[in-house]
């Protein structure tokens, strides 16, 4: 069996412990994906020479592009490390979220995608859509949601 928990590297240690659980119970190959999703270009008002407003720039700089990636490659790497100890098979992707857990899952034939579901209102929902929602709409495998309790 071949179980895949997708992250976004915020879920507490809770959520992975019992992924963890889950893939011992089932004897599965546990592949952990996380998605970075890419800096967006910002687009500037004002020309930075003229001073002018009707000119519109777009900034993008390679050198801070890469030191996010290696960031969150960092990141990813020391969540895997302090979160489990049972082998697992990890991708860092780059990307829109739930297009690349659905196409991974689909591509590598996962018999499960296992996420943790956070409570958004309505307004969240309307505004930023929801990675959850999308793979739990349109995946062909089994997906397990694991609540996220609120510290209200």
């Amino acid at each position: 069996m071949k179980v895949m928990f997708a992250t976004d590297l915020s879920e507490p240690k809770a959520v992975t412990d019992h992924v963890q659980r889950l893939a011992r119970r089932l004897d599965a190959d546990l592949f952990v994906l996380h998605v970075h999703v890419p800096t967006p270009t910002t687009p500037l008002g004002v020309d930075p020479l003229s001073g002018f407003g009707d000119i519109a720039y777009a900034l993008y700089d390679p050198a801070v592009e890469d030191a996010i990636v290696e960031a969150e490659q960092h990141d990813f790497d020391t969540f895997l490390m302090e979160r489990f100890d049972i082998p697992i098979r990890p991708a860092l992707h780059e990307g829109d979220p739930a297009r690349i857990i659905l196409d991974d899952a689909e591509r590598m034939d996962m018999d499960m995608i296992i996420m943790a579901k956070r409570r958004h209102s309505a307004i969240e929902r309307m505004l930023l859509g929801s990675v959850t929602n999308t793979v739990a709409r349109e995946a062909r495998q089994a997906v397990v949601l694991l609540p996220i309790q609120s510290e209200d």
